[in-house]
């Protein structure tokens, strides 16, 4: 019997101690981490993420420009602190809390229930006698090194959703086939979609040897260019034009159409929710292979947005016009499905 409760005692220790998770990932995909095994209660993983909520928003209330816990490692992993950072800049508002601010109402009404095979729901109200479901924040924890911690977080734009699928760990593996202008593009966005869909820890610089060993010179000014005047702008980092935006889900890749508007410039959209991203790209043939030459973002909006959009061709010497948004007749590229 003492025996039981001096494991159990351990057991609580380790929740209320988590450690940083060292696991890394390469291009290819994830590699496979410990997860939380069946065998121990739900209890303990709930603790564990009451406490790293509670202590989040005690420190967010007292100063809610701190920008989180100092020790934020002792409960996140790597790959998802630096997904965080992604998610506050395409939202404008903390994917912690899903919120621009937090009150001691809404401290008080935390609760974590489970949602099995790892993932739990974080719920909040802003005030205790609100009526609804209040603000639903699903999340994964996982067992690393014998310590608990949060390998995700649902984006609030995939809203209650929650499962493995979110994390498209099974996705194939890419190569850049460089046989044609049209095979080169595809591929490349397959593996560079990929990266941030993934989560590998250090995605920024991968993505970045990505666009160094792929973009021509013209292209990769003005990829600097854009993000020099987002930043400028807005006072935010990595701004990344090949997607016009600053992160990238692994449930739109399914969605990006690749539609030919010459020989060497292709429309690239994809899909989140109803807004439709496009990025007009062409490319050149440097040193006997395909490189992306021009990158020109254009609008986002829902399917019935008739706009047109203006890009420079510079195979064809002209600027030309097409609509904004449409996604016609692309060539899919296969990966994680809805």
């Amino acid at each position: 019997m003492k025996r039981k409760i001096i494991f159990l005692l351990f057991l609580c220790c380790s929740a209320l101690f988590p450690a940083v998770s060292k696991n890394s990932q390469s291009i290819d995909g994830p590699k496979k981490r410990n997860m939380i095994s069946d065998t121990v209660p739900d209890q303990y993983a709930v603790h564990f993420v009451e406490d790293f909520y509670k202590a989040y928003t005690a420190s967010f209330l007292s100063d809610s420009h701190s920008g989180g816990l100092d020790d934020m490692e002792k409960y996140l992993t790597k790959r998802l602190i630096e997904k965080i950072a992604r998610l506050r800049t395409a939202t404008g508002a903390d994917p912690i809390i899903r919120a621009q601010d937090f009150n001691e109402n809404a401290f008080e009404t935390l609760k974590v229930d489970p949602l099995g095979n790892n993932w739990y729901m974080v719920n909040y109200k802003w005030n205790k006698n609100d009526e609804g479901n209040g603000t639903n924040i699903p999340l994964k924890v996982i067992l690393a090194d014998g310590r608990y911690m949060i390998d995700y977080i649902t984006p609030e734009w995939s809203g209650s959703l929650y499962g493995d699928t979110l994390l498209c760990e099974e996705m194939p593996r890419h190569s850049i086939d460089n046989s044609s202008p049209q095979s080169m593009l595809e591929t490349f966005y397959a593996v560079y979609a990929s990266l941030y869909g993934s989560m590998p820890e250090g995605a920024i610089p991968q993505l970045e040897a990505l666009r160094a060993e792929y973009l021509s010179s013209n292209a990769l000014s003005q990829f600097n260019e854009a993000a020099a005047h987002i930043f400028e702008l807005d006072r935010v980092r990595n701004y990344d034009l090949l997607i016009d935006g600053f992160d990238f889900d692994c449930l739109w890749i399914s969605s990006m159409t690749f539609n030919r508007l010459s020989e060497k410039t292709f429309q690239v959209s994809y899909k989140q929710g109803d807004l439709v991203t496009t990025v007009v790209v062409t490319l050149i043939i440097h040193e006997g292979k395909y490189k992306i030459n021009a990158i020109h973002a254009g609008k986002t909006g829902n399917n019935e947005d008739n706009s047109t959009f203006s890009y420079y061709d510079p195979t064809l010497n002209k600027y030309d016009t097409i609509a904004a948004n449409p996604v016609l007749y692309g060539i899919g590229i296969s990966g994680c499905n809805n």
